[in-house]
């Protein structure tokens, strides 16, 4: 067990899977992980844009879908936005926390638990007007077969003129073919240290150690697997599943694309 640095050892709690790990930090997810304000507003154009052209009711709701909102930040503020949002995440916990942070009286938001995988059995076709998913979740289908599918999902879910917002990490610019430490995720609490040790198949494994200031540690076992994905990649799924239009950000002040960039945000319709 390791020591601290006064001598004394320091708690390490070994967690298996991801989700798990998700549950047992679930408390310090939104410090770690807050919500990006610029994406708001980002989100908010794309309805107007999809309204305009399509001489669509100004006052009419934009029908929105979430895959792996997490707690839902995102979804209950755009739910402010006159739009009718549907959020999904695979984690009890964080579903849980999303809909204790619903607004009383709000009838146009809903969470449920649901894999990404499973969008399409469960949720209607033809039916959403933009689908999110941010923050990095599609790399953790960790198969390409399953990645590609998703897209074939998504855009089966969207109306006519509908669009789908992909964030990512920008893999063109992190070289997962050897170990690589991710940029340190901290709050006044806790530190989230993360990398990616290379795996099998174009995979890469999950290295994730959370430190609490008390020294407690919790250390997610490395059996988490990613399936990194670069822009070629996401413009090649995208035309696949039937996407015309692919348009790259750097962020969601709406930046241009670059290699270096910290994120990859695709619009494809």
């Amino acid at each position: 067990m390791p020591y601290s640095q006064n001598g004394t050892r320091d708690p390490v709690v070994s967690i298996e899977s991801l989700q798990d790990f998700y549950t047992t930090t679930l408390e310090y997810y939104d410090e770690l992980f807050p919500l990006d304000e610029q994406a708001i507003p980002f989100i908010v154009k794309i309805r107007d844009e999809q309204k305009a052209a399509e001489g669509a009711n100004p006052a009419s709701l934009t029908r929105y879908l979430g895959i792996g909102c997490a707690t839902g930040n995102l979804e209950n503020k755009l739910a402010n936005c006159s739009m009718d949002i549907t959020g999904v995440d695979q984690n009890t916990a964080m579903i849980e926390t999303a809909k204790r942070r619903m607004k009383r009286g709000f009838s146009t938001i809903r969470f449920f638990e649901m894999q990404a995988i499973d969008i399409r059995r469960f949720l209607k076709q033809g039916s959403f007007n933009i689908v999110c998913c941010v923050g990095n979740v599609l790399p953790y289908l960790a198969d390409e077969t399953l990645i590609r599918k998703f897209f074939h999902d998504v855009r089966a879910l969207l109306a006519p003129g509908g669009k789908f917002i992909l964030e990512t990490l920008n893999y063109d610019g992190i070289p997962v073919s050897k170990p690589v430490r991710l940029p340190n995720l901290s709050s006044l609490r806790v530190n989230l240290l993360q990398g990616y040790i290379p795996g099998d198949e174009g995979q890469v494994l999950l290295d994730a150690t959370l430190e609490q200031g008390n020294g407690k540690k919790m250390i997610l076992q490395r059996t988490t697997k990613l399936m990194p994905i670069t822009a070629a990649k996401i413009e090649l799924y995208a035309r696949e599943a039937g996407f015309t239009e692919v348009s790259l950000y750097s962020n969601f002040a709406g930046a241009p694309w670059f290699k270096e960039s910290a994120a990859t945000i695709a619009v494809l319709g």
